[in-house]
């Protein structure tokens, strides 16, 4: 049946109501059942049907390439037999000049010159030909004429890949139109509605009653939508109507005339793109090369709310490229979404657009699901901590959606060293401080970092004196003493006397709870310094002083610390900076300590003592902006502290401030014990990301326990 010319008039009157009989006689003589270029795919039966389909729609398809040329192909056999509008075909799809053909071919070898050049071109842009020689065309071998063609569609049309095309188109339809449930590129879209939805989401509200159609108007729901394809989404109309309504559709015609709506220019990619940029920070071109790097890729996952890193976070070294999107794939996977491509396919420049095209429109099916930082609650007992004293850490998810067996905490201190927070089985830990300053709590969750930063500060350790001294303490905290007695004293005999640094006698009223215990009789006294100095609290029983008594206690004023003027002012980052402090306005000797903290995080700062009350800070800046300078006097906050100062170009004169910066909102922690506090300060866990407020002031209690042996 070679050089035979085809009608393409028997299915203009076929419907799917109607026979096969109603299909033209001629039509049928001058078929062969070989003239396919999709044997290999699955299509049985009819051939004669879906042959004439697939000859008129890639005859079709050429028109339409060698439109700007002004060529048209009437019949395939007889117009590519000699070769020039091969030739031209070519020359159009790649772009360039052919050399060495003829455009009017006089003699049968002219003719074969053309092919070979054509082929030629053909196999040199990596297009594999198989079982076909210039004198099959010249020929006019009908078969090899649609196989031929059909590897130019593929090639130039729906693009190079090593992943079968009918994969890649059906998994971005099903992404993109997950209501119409697309199983095929054939049957399921004889009645149009399916057309009529891709168009709807290609531009968005312009066939927004797709839904309402009637599938038995299949020939007219297809000619209306394809009409509507033509002049708005300007999608040539290389299938007829009647074709794309009929059951012996062959896949080959319907995925020529789809593949316009996935081309890297099409409004399909545009509409796809744009929702993929409506979940960045920053809009991609294309899906090849801004995909490569795996950076995007994580950044839509994150988006979804998948345990995939930030961008930031993710190594640029091309050399990492294919790990990152392997760590993009893993966490869309926990999303649901499942990989169309591999990582290493995805991270390479060649790489295929709709199969990353198809990967991304399935996140557009994830369920709403919040970031992954507010699915979790995190809770201290209480504000901040103190140097070897235990914190007591909470963290519990607050979604079914996330398991706290994948969830990790650690604490981060002032020295930027890690370790790992082991939690029980109701998420609570216990960490005990090593160091003064600001600490960080990390989540990481299936070893991906968690978004939200957690802070509390850390207070240094409470001076402690031997007996008979008393521990420091702040005028204007409470003092606790507890006298406890063996045998039966009798309650009167037992007198409790503060004396301050001036002389002042303040007598204290023990109180006398029940026993304890049989036989052991505690009383308590409380009192609250008002002056700076060393204070005696005399303990007698019948009138003589208790064994080892009178006992001292050093109270210094919180308000006793000074600043050297301007010691604040002028630092600039990268560059030493010192500034001179005073303690002799404490009244009493002891510990300085600093901690200057910017960007809620801890500045290395050494201090130097220059005498007995004198010290030199110097530090150096990491960065520009507004820090902060806590000073503790013997493990307490001062008065002023922290001292406001910026850094930079727009340094300006300190402020004194008791309270946060209202960058650092405070996290209220639901449970709450007795700690050692300043009377002047609040101490808050600081986290960036929430507005909700609490604060604790109570008055700091020293305790010491005395024993009165009788």
């Amino acid at each position: 049946m070679e050089g035979v010319r085809i009608s393409h008039q028997g299915l203009k009157a076929h419907s799917p109501e109607g026979a096969a009989g109603r299909i033209t006689q001629a039509g049928l003589a001058a078929r062969s059942a070989e003239g396919t270029a999709a044997k290999a795919m699955a299509i049985k039966g009819h051939e004669d049907l879906w042959v004439e389909i697939q000859a008129n729609t890639f005859r079709n398809w050429i028109n339409e390439t060698l439109k700007p040329m002004n060529i048209k192909v009437v019949d395939l056999v007889e117009d590519l037999c000699d070769g020039t509008v091969l030739c031209a075909l070519v020359e159009a799809l790649q772009g360039r000049r052919l050399k060495g053909w003829s455009s009017n071919p006089t003699n049968q070898h002219h003719k074969l010159e053309n092919v070979t050049t054509a082929l030629q071109a053909i196999e040199d842009d990596g297009v594999k030909l198989v079982n076909i020689g210039n004198v099959d065309i010249v020929n006019g071998n009908l078969k090899l004429i649609l196989g031929l063609i059909w590897s130019l569609i593929m090639r130039y049309q729906i693009g190079k890949s090593k992943f079968p095309p009918r994969k890649l188109m059906l998994s971005w339809l099903q992404a993109a139109m997950p209501e119409c449930r697309v199983g095929n590129l054939t049957t399921d879209w004889n009645s149009g509605v399916l057309l009529s939805a891709l168009l709807d989401y290609c531009k968005p509200g312009i066939f927004p009653h797709w839904k309402e159609l009637n599938r038995h108007e299949a020939i007219e729901n297809c000619r209306r939508a394809m009409k509507l394809a033509h002049r708005e989404l300007d999608v040539p109309m290389v299938l007829e109507p009647e074709y794309l309504a009929s059951p012996w559709l062959d896949e080959l015609s319907g995925m020529t005339y789809l593949s316009y709506f996935m081309k890297p220019d099409s409004t399909g990619v545009k509409s796809t793109l744009d929702w993929v940029n409506s979940r960045l920070e920053r809009p991609i071109k294309n899906f090849t090369t801004d995909w490569n790097d795996g950076r995007v890729a994580n950044e839509l996952v994150r988006s979804m709310g998948g345990p995939a890193p930030h961008p930031s976070k993710l190594r640029r070294d091309p050399a990492r490229w294919e790990e990152n999107c392997q760590t993009a794939i893993d966490a869309g996977k926990k999303l649901g979404v499942q990989p169309v491509l591999s990582a290493k396919d995805m991270s390479q420049s060649d790489v295929e657009h709709l199969g990353v095209m198809a990967w991304a429109a399935q996140f557009r099916n994830v369920p709403p699901r919040p970031p992954v930082h507010d699915m979790l609650r995190v809770a201290l007992d209480s504000t901040s901590g103190r140097v070897g004293e235990p914190t007591y850490i909470k963290v519990e998810s607050i979604s079914n959606e996330l398991s706290m067996s994948d969830v990790k905490v650690s604490i981060v201190n002032p020295l930027e060293q890690e370790s790992r927070l082991k939690l029980d089985s109701k998420g609570a830990g216990e960490f005990v401080p090593e160091h003064a300053g600001m600490h960080e709590i990390v989540l990481t969750v299936e070893d991906i970092r968690v978004d939200g930063r957690y802070f509390f500060r850390v207070l240094p350790r409470l001076v402690s004196v031997p007996p008979p001294g008393m521990a420091p303490c702040a005028a204007g905290s409470i003092v606790e003493v507890l006298v406890s007695a063996t045998g039966a004293p009798r309650r009167e005999d037992i007198d409790v006397t503060a004396h301050s640094p001036s002389g002042r006698a303040v007598p204290l009223e023990p109180r006398h709870p029940p026993p304890s215990a049989p036989g052991t009789t505690a009383s308590s006294a409380t009192f609250q310094p008002d002056e700076a100095g060393v204070w005696t609290i005399a303990i007698t029983y019948k009138g003589e002083h208790i064994q080892g008594g009178p006992f001292t206690c050093e109270v210094f004023d919180p308000a006793g610390v000074r600043l050297s003027p301007g010691a604040l002012e002028g630092a600039n980052p990268l560059k030493p900076h010192s500034f001179e402090l005073d303690t002799s306005g404490c009244g009493v000797k002891g510990d300085l300590q600093l901690d200057i903290v910017h960007d809620k995080r801890s500045v290395m700062c050494a201090l130097e003592k220059l005498s007995s009350t004198k010290y030199r800070a110097t530090f150096m800046p990491k960065a520009p902006g507004k820090h902060r300078l806590y000073i503790y006097f013997n493990g307490y906050d001062v008065h002023g502290s922290p001292h406001v100062f910026r850094v930079g170009s727009r340094s300006k004169k300190p402020r004194d401030s008791s309270s946060p910066s209202p960058a650092f909102a405070r996290i209220s922690s639901p449970v709450t014990r007795l700690r050692s506090e300043s009377p002047h300060n609040n101490y808050n866990l600081y986290e960036s990301n929430t507005k909700h407020t609490s604060s604790i002031d109570r008055r700091e209690e020293r305790r010491r326990e005395i024993f009165l042996i009788n």
